[in-house]
């Protein structure tokens, strides 16, 4: 029995365009019934479709299916399937590290709102940095940008962060630089190390706070003398520089607002 094109659409949950663009690719091939200018497909293309549908869920490219549909070669499968079981395997690692990323930032989200201008005392995670900027301005240099743009592939793992160097925060200063981070339990699986620009900052004590900033007011060393009083009044000593996870970024007309989470690091 034959069966027009909506039809099997219909059945297969696919559109008639889809049935078409298979065709192009040579994995069904619908006859014409003598005398009438319809095409109709038969129900060997139904199953095979039905095939497809399975091997598109596996991974496999309409290219690959096609050469799988036309060949008599099955033996060939097994090694093919390995390798989309590879591809799969891997999908869920990255989803995997996908939910635990979406969980630190709820978490993160959460834990900041009560925090702004406020400060703790605890261990800061590892964090891997690169510096792409001199306050607001790009570095030039063709090395850290192509490292900037391997780093932003890494995303939503990397965020943007500041870092304020100890001595300007000692004196007050204006000068900062902005990058980006990765924290430490991501670097194995997206093959980070330190080298000449990353550098490692590891799990260490310090005071934490949260602090909003905004295009209008800018925030650089000179807006963290707050930190650095409680920081005194604890009776505390900075032992380095400061750095952030910038992880929320949004508009509010013109102007652009962000939230910084913030560590210094104080000697124990």
């Amino acid at each position: 029995m034959n069966y027009k094109i909506g039809d099997v659409a219909k059945l297969l949950g696919i559109t008639t365009a889809g049935l078409r663009y298979y065709e192009k690719f040579g994995i069904v091939t619908p006859k014409k019934q003598e005398g009438s200018s319809f095409r109709y497909y038969d129900v060997w293309d139904i199953h095979i479709l039905v095939r497809v549908k399975a091997y598109k869920s596996l991974g496999f490219s309409l290219q690959e299916i096609s050469n799988i549909i036309n060949s008599n070669n099955y033996m060939d499968m097994p090694a093919s399937l390995t390798g989309k079981m590879k591809d799969l395997e891997d999908a869920i690692v990255y989803n995997l590290n996908l939910i635990k990323r979406a969980s630190q930032l709820r978490a993160m989200y959460t834990d900041a709102q009560s925090m702004k201008y406020r400060y703790r005392i605890e261990y800061c995670p590892g964090i891997y940095r690169i510096n792409t900027q001199d306050e607001y301005n790009l570095y030039k240099d063709k090395s850290v940008l192509s490292l900037a743009h391997e780093w932003i592939s890494k995303a939503p793992f990397v965020f943007t962060s500041g870092l304020f160097p100890k001595e300007e925060l000692q004196k007050c200063g204006s000068n900062y630089n902005f990058g980006f981070g990765i924290e430490e339990e991501y670097a194995d699986y997206l093959n980070v190390k330190p080298d000449d620009l990353v550098k490692y900052y590891p799990p260490r004590l310090c005071v934490y706070t949260a602090m909003p900033s905004d295009s209008t007011t800018l925030l650089s060393t000179a807006h963290l003398s707050g930190a650095m009083e409680y920081i005194q009044s604890e009776g505390l000593k900075l032992a380095d520089d400061a750095f952030s996870c910038v992880f929320d970024f949004h508009k509010d007309g013109d102007v652009y607002r962000d939230l910084h989470c913030i560590w210094f690091p104080v000697e124990e």
